[in-house]
């Protein structure tokens, strides 16, 4: 894989560098704008990025990122490639559990990334599935039932495996819903499957009055594999020591599998492309950092793995984080700014002087995953630039490259721009850091303890 993939990049490297404008050299005022936004770069870059889906972790993934690296670069930036790896999991096809002599209807749910098997013995109590709840040994050999809390799921299936228990059944500990996760495949696991309170407290009294409970726990057809995907950083820092503080850009290279993503992936790469063009030889104070994005459709993964990298200096330096998502078909209208909390913060301000509106409405048609709620909870102030109608085509087939304005990219990329250097440019002060405390959710509720 790395070196069909080193490859691919190498190919970019001589098929692209044909293509890529020569980097702009000229100071020109913001009254001056619409001259500087090129939009044959802007309809290249879609030719480059939207001529096939780009699902994570395949090679036409890593060639439309690799494509904006080597642009990136080409401009003069500073750029690094950040592979990382996830697991993806599928769901059993069959989960079930029975006790023996008992005609009470059980629903099990599984736990993502439990292992396939199939086990036959008593249940026994094993407390919430503690190092120090094991040390009895009575789970050697039996299925281990363990209540919800103190540890996380994996934990407790990791400590059951080390008893000797040849399955684990988990019981909740509260009334509501839940969707739990071991997190990855684990080196020493039994199959799970969890049950709800009302359920649990029904088997914990079978339990309690001392009568022996057998049971078949059958968990098949479940699969985890192991993949890699990359993000793609540039960075440019200003001569000196500037402000201190660091101002985002950032977008995604990949798509659904069922869909080039034109609109949902391209148009905001393209735009972030041809800012970075704009802002290459311009005077600065401010750090700027491009940052394009691998499997965000697989769980916000490479937003995730970047923040990761991150040091806790690094955030509170971050004073705007911008992401670019569905900005540029056309069949949308005005370019609206949002946040998942509501609220007005820097980024917003700025967008909002820069001439997107602010809109609340927006956020709660903004579906699927999104790097800027990523960012958003480590307290990075975030937001995401998009057009309505949003979700328009989002995961479509139809998401194609020929549905796409280059007007609306250009008027886009120009908003960004103004916005951008109200912090970078050297006539204006530093910003006061101000960090909200973000108390959002991810995209997808998946529990780990």
């Amino acid at each position: 894989m790395r070196s069909v993939r080193y490859f691919a990049i190498s190919a970019l490297l001589a098929w692209g560098m044909t293509l890529l404008p020569v980097p702009f050299t000229s100071a020109v005022s913001a009254k001056a704008l619409p001259e500087w936004i090129d939009e044959d770069n802007l309809s290249r870059h879609m030719d480059h990025l939207a001529r096939l889906p780009r699902p994570p972790a395949t090679e036409t993934e890593f060639a439309a990122g690799a494509y904006a690296l080597e642009t990136l670069r080409s401009y003069g930036y500073q750029t690094s490639l950040q592979p990382f790896y996830y697991y993806t999991y599928r769901k059993p096809s069959t989960l079930s559990f029975q006790v023996e002599g008992s005609t009470q209807s059980w629903n099990p749910s599984g736990l993502a990334f439990g292992s396939n098997g199939v086990a036959n013995a008593p249940i026994v109590d094993s407390g919430q599935g503690t190092a120090t709840d094991f040390e009895n040994g009575k789970a050697r050999g039996n299925i281990a039932f363990v209540k919800r809390g103190s540890i996380t799921f994996a934990e407790k299936v990791r400590q059951a495996a080390a008893a000797g228990a040849v399955a684990v059944i988990i019981w909740n500990d509260r009334e509501s819903e839940w969707k739990g996760t071991l997190v990855e495949p684990l080196d020493m696991s039994v199959p799970v499957i969890a049950l709800s309170k009302e359920q649990g407290l029904l088997l914990q009294k079978k339990l309690q009055a001392n009568q022996q409970v057998k049971a078949t726990v059958k968990v098949e057809g479940s699969y985890s594999s192991k993949e890699t995907s990359s993000n793609f950083v540039a960075t440019r820092k200003p001569a000196g020591g500037g402000t201190g503080q660091i101002v985002m850009v950032t977008a995604h290279h990949d798509s659904t599998p069922s869909s080039p993503g034109a609109n949902y992936g391209a148009a905001g790469l393209a735009v972030m492309l041809e800012l970075a063009r704009t802002l290459a030889e311009r005077p600065i104070d401010t750090e700027i950092r491009f940052v394009s994005f691998g499997a965000v459709s697989a769980g916000e993964k490479g937003p995730r793995a970047y923040v990761s990298t991150l040091t806790k200096e690094e955030k509170e330096k971050i004073i705007a984080a911008y992401s670019l998502d569905g900005v540029g078909s056309q069949d949308a209208k005005e370019l609206l700014v949002t946040t998942v909390q509501r609220t007005k913060n820097l980024p917003v301000q700025l967008a909002e002087k820069a001439g997107a509106r602010f809109s609340t409405a927006v956020e709660d048609q903004v579906s699927g995953f999104r790097e800027d709620r990523v960012l958003a909870q480590e307290d990075i102030p975030s937001a995401i630039i998009t057009r309505p109608p949003v979700n328009h085509l989002r995961n479509n087939p139809d998401d194609t490259a020929e549905k796409i304005s280059l007007e609306q990219l250009t008027k886009t990329a120009q908003m960004m721009f103004v916005a951008v250097t109200q912090i970078t440019d050297s006539s204006t002060s530093a910003y006061p850091i101000v960090k909200e405390r973000y108390t959002v959710q991810r995209a997808v509720e998946e529990e780990e303890i």
